[in-house]
């Protein structure tokens, strides 16, 4: 129901319905039943009642769009990922079969303030691991937006992929040592030929944003060692080839206009002893 039409009902309502009201209110029993409500009070009254039916129409409304269900977070999820792809953040192959193995419920994970006041679980972390499958990722969920908030893919290597390098570790209660390999295959998760702009502008178009910049001078996260290694990355630069830094973390600070907070977002691509890995997020609700 529109805000014109629940007025035109309330200053529709006859003197004497809202005079029945007044006479059978408890705290009013003593009074004469002929009493007539005064203009004033048919006005509280008037008022009071549209409060009372617009919360109650508001919380209807929110019931009804709040995610609410680890079912209702799933089916979600898998929209949401078929948007990405259609964007051009993921690989057009890059899909989940069956049931997501986890589906975890959170409250006001690092949302802080933002996150106050809601009635149902803030996000929904959704899961699907890999090891059976070739894909794997993590997904939080927000209950209201219903977009993704923060996300992490894995992606296996092809049966005949040839490692990039190797590294052998001492593992085991006994000290044994084992060799582990690690691959490049980002191509798995990305679209081919990806870069900077198209990924973040891609990003921005998701979340709502007018665009986006890359740290710069002036932003806390970009310091000398941020600079060494980031500062020639610009938007034509592939994905694929944003540098590692000096710990072997390849992650890429990016500010989004329009966003309140001024939040980094981190673009990470990882490499993992037979695996590699994306992450990118947002630590409060977005749009």
């Amino acid at each position: 129901m529109k805000r014109d039409q629940l007025s035109e009902i309330i200053c529709g309502i006859d003197d004497r319905h809202i005079a029945e009201a007044y006479r059978f209110d408890p705290a009013r029993c003593g009074d004469s039943p002929e009493r007539i409500v005064p203009m004033k009070k048919k006005r509280i009254l008037a008022f009071a009642l549209a409060a009372a039916l617009l919360l109650s129409f508001s919380i209807v409304a929110y019931a009804y769009t709040a995610i609410s269900t680890p079912r209702a977070a799933e089916e979600v999820a898998l929209k949401q990922l078929a948007q990405w792809r259609k964007l051009g953040l993921l690989n057009p192959e890059l899909t989940f079969d069956g049931a997501a193995d986890e589906i975890v419920e959170l409250e006001e994970w690092n949302g802080g303030a933002a996150w106050y006041g809601r009635l149902f679980p803030h996000s929904f972390d959704v899961r699907w691991f890999f090891g059976q499958r070739k894909y794997g990722c993590s997904l939080n969920i927000d209950t209201l937006e219903g977009r993704i908030t923060s996300a992490h893919f894995f992606a296996l290597p092809d049966a005949d992929a040839v490692p990039s390098r190797e590294i052998e570790l001492t593992v085991g209660p006994n000290e044994e040592k084992e060799t582990y390999y690690y691959y490049e295959n980002f191509d798995d998760l990305l679209p081919a030929g990806q870069t900077v702009d198209g990924f973040c502008t891609a990003l921005a178009r998701y979340w709502g944003y007018a665009g986006y910049r890359l740290a710069d001078k002036g932003d806390p996260v970009y310091t000398e060692s941020y600079a060494a290694h980031f500062a020639q990355v610009d938007g034509a630069t592939p994905m694929v080839d944003v540098p590692w830094d000096a710990n072997g973390r390849c992650f890429l600070a990016v500010y989004f206009d329009g966003d309140p907070e001024q939040a980094p977002v981190y673009l990470n691509l990882m490499q993992y002893p037979g695996y590699v890995g994306i992450d990118v997020g947002i630590s409060h609700p977005v749009g």
